[in-house]
């Protein structure tokens, strides 16, 4: 399969470039994230949305294909939201046909909502689906939800790194159970500290962490809930509030701590052909898209390193989203949670027991078995 649209933009303003790439439709509805970052690509976002094609179909719904956006430029700019907003005026014929794009890497979904509701939109949606009352209802239901507190976290903040953490759990208790794992998280926003949280509240040991600015380590164990008491909104923890026996790091450095489980939950290819052989660990849980590259994947399979695919690990927050909006999932935080809970970690489980009937590499395994159906045409 071969996306089925591909949009270049570039700024009036500014030296920004972005693209916006919808891989398939389902009844004429994609939805997907805008990151925005320095170094986004055209083939970047190219394989976001491919695998937002496939978290889709992991997710047990048949209500949106994949789509993804990116845009070239610094999100830590003064002008960055001011960017932004060009960029989704420049794709709005798009998005009111019934391409849905959200927040992502650099990009908070407040932000995203609070421009559609400037230019008088609220959340996309084909036509089809904006003559049906009982999504509009739950549209609002959806927008109330997200702002609901659990722990430290928004809902929309935690449901996808808690599935992350679900899924560690259920592939590492595949092979390992019993055992105590001891788990390096790198990246550090709100996917990276809610699976953080998670997995030590399930009595993981999470050995270190890392941010823009560095690592910060414990063999014995840091108290995770005192880290995420203590970042910014760049997902950047203080250094001046660190416990007696914690160490830091350059983030050269990143690979060099020993762990059982390693969470990549920040930017693409962060594992490759460079890196891939001093990865330490058993399983490799990818809570960022597109973490590691087909070089490291060869390394880790030669070596038995096994993993769980990013459209697998991190579709809590697609999940949530259509559960809600599109399905009959009762409106509250627990029974989201629960949901994503059974979701991750049943496609963990059946990716691993189709490995165990039929050896192969999990993502190998993961492509084939979740393939989408082809792109029906727009909704127009």
């Amino acid at each position: 399969m071969k996306p089925y649209l591909l949009v270049e933009w570039n700024d009036s303003k500014t030296d920004a470039m972005g693209w916006m790439c919808v891989f398939n439709t389902v009844k004429g509805y994609a939805d997907g994230g805008i990151r925005m970052h320095k170094n986004v690509s055209k083939e970047e976002v190219v394989r976001l949305a491919t695998t937002m094609a496939w978290k889709h179909e992991a997710c047990k719904h048949l209500s949106s294909g994949g789509c993804k956006a990116g845009i070239k430029y610094d999100y830590k700019a003064p002008d960055a939201e001011e960017v932004l907003e060009r960029f989704i005026l420049a794709m709005l014929p798009y998005i009111d046909a019934g391409i849905s794009l959200a927040g992502d890497l650099g990009v908070p979904y407040s932000t995203t909502l609070a421009i559609y509701a400037k230019h008088g939109r609220e959340i996309p949606l084909t036509k089809t689906m904006r003559k049906d009352k009982s999504i509009i209802e739950n549209m609002r239901v959806y927008a109330d939800m997200m702002k609901q507190q659990v722990g430290e976290f928004t809902l929309n903040n935690c449901v996808t790194g808690y599935g992350v953490a679900w899924a560690a759990d259920e592939a590492w208790n595949f092979k390992h159970k019993g055992e105590t794992g001891r788990v390096f998280i790198q990246g550090f926003g709100s996917v990276g500290a809610s699976a953080a949280v998670k997995l030590h509240d399930m009595g993981y040991k999470v050995v270190g962490v890392s941010d823009a600015l560095g690592v910060i380590e414990c063999p014995d164990g840091l108290d995770v809930h005192h880290l995420v008491a203590h970042k910014n909104k760049f997902g950047e923890m203080d250094r001046e509030n660190l416990k007696e026996g914690w160490k830091t790091r350059p983030n050269t450095e990143w690979l060099d701590v020993d762990c059982d489980i390693l969470i990549p939950a920040a930017l693409e290819d962060v594992i490759n052909k460079d890196n891939a052989n001093d990865v330490k660990a058993k399983l490799v849980v990818e809570g960022a898209n597109i973490a590691t590259t087909k070089e490291a994947d060869a390394i880790f399979y030669s070596k038995g390193i096994e993993l769980v695919t990013d459209f697998i690990a991190n579709l809590g927050a697609v999940r949530f989203y259509h559960s809600i909006i599109f399905g009959n999932l009762e409106h509250t935080a627990e029974a989201v949670l629960n949901d994503i809970e059974g979701v991750c970690r049943g496609n963990t489980r059946k990716i691993y027991e189709y490995c165990q009937e039929h050896p192969m590499y999990q993502r190998d395994a993961a492509w084939k078995v979740f393939e989408p159906e082809a792109s029906d045409p727009f909704d127009i």
